[in-house]
């Protein structure tokens, strides 16, 4: 049994299309948990009304007092799923593919087999672009957005390659990350979850778009033109300033792990992964020649060219 985990803010305008999405999966053994955060228009009642006709069992809460953001939002939903075998995360605003479930269990049964269950377990694929009415702006976002579909564990901590609505992951990877998923520390919970699978367990990605990614002028994130010369520039024009508190988040992010997780990461005698974080958690503090010793040992580099520049003079 699959849980799909939605959180939902005044979400009306496209939430249906995202619904008859999960009624249309050709693997049928779901059921759906929603965090409603305060919507004042119909999102609620769009809900219910699905909820009445689908076979799967569907539970709404309303969050008391609202999170005020996706991150919390999708923190408390971790805490609410449970004993659940396998957990995903949705939008309000995509629409999935018809497999995109099957497609996701069959690659996780596949780690399963060569792994086993008892790790934690993430699978991931690609996405297509669209515009808000559903036209195709690209039918790959790790193209569109010039993003690795695999990283290491130094890249992944510079940049995150994994989209929470892509992907599907197990009992063991929940229940590691859902105690501290809501922390101001986590930049956002599939960076984190991505994180914990990079360093106890295994992933896999799926190089197939199964959720169309809808981009609208609300947007909790959304998809970056890494290509675009104009988005390039921009990140340019953005400054130091930006481009280090950015990377100041992701060093924030990568304390709390070590806080949490060390003691975890010695016991499975984890070094050489404990050692990368902790390096990379004292980036700010290093002059330029020790974060370029640091990029060249780990191969820790963004993915393109002016990506690296940046990299480079602002560490």
């Amino acid at each position: 049994m699959i849980t799909i985990l939605m959180a939902v803010y005044n979400g009306e305008k496209y939430l249906r299309e995202q619904l008859e999405s999960f009624a249309r999966q050709d693997y049928k053994e779901w059921r759906l948990i929603v965090h409603d955060d305060g919507s004042s228009d119909n999102s609620v009642q769009l809900i219910k009304d699905f909820a009445s006709s689908v076979p799967n069992e569907v539970q709404i809460f309303i969050n008391q007092p609202a999170c005020g953001s996706a991150k919390g939002n999708f923190a408390g939903l971790l805490n609410d799923a449970g004993d659940s075998g396998y957990i995903m995360f949705a939008d309000q605003d995509d629409v999935w593919k018809e497999d995109k479930l099957s497609a996701s269990m069959d690659e996780m049964h596949r780690l399963e087999e060569k792994y086993g269950s008892g790790i934690p377990l993430l699978v991931h694929s690609d996405l297509e672009v669209a515009g808000e009415n559903m036209e195709i702006i690209s039918k790959s976002m790790f193209s569109y957005s010039n993003i690795r579909r695999n990283a290491t564990l130094g890249q992944l901590l510079l940049q995150n390659n994994v989209t929470g609505c892509t992907m599907l992951c197990n009992k063991a990877l929940c229940d590691g990350i859902a105690p501290f998923a809501a922390d101001g520390r986590v930049i956002m919970h599939d960076y984190f979850a991505a994180l914990y699978a990079k360093v106890f367990g295994k992933t896999a990605f799926i190089d197939k778009a199964l959720v169309s990614y809808r981009q609208h002028g609300d947007n909790s994130v959304g998809a970056k033109a890494g290509r675009s010369p104009a988005y390039l520039l921009k990140r340019l024009k953005d400054g130091k300033r930006a481009y280090k508190k950015a990377v100041a988040a992701s060093v924030r992010q990568a304390w709390y792990f070590l806080d949490i997780y060390s003691g975890q990461m010695a016991e499975q005698s984890l070094f050489t992964e404990c050692v990368t974080i902790i390096k990379y958690a004292g980036l700010c503090r290093m002059s330029l020649a020790e974060r370029l010793g640091f990029f060249i040992s780990s191969k820790s580099w963004k993915k393109g060219f002016i990506r690296k520049v940046m990299q480079v003079l602002w560490g």
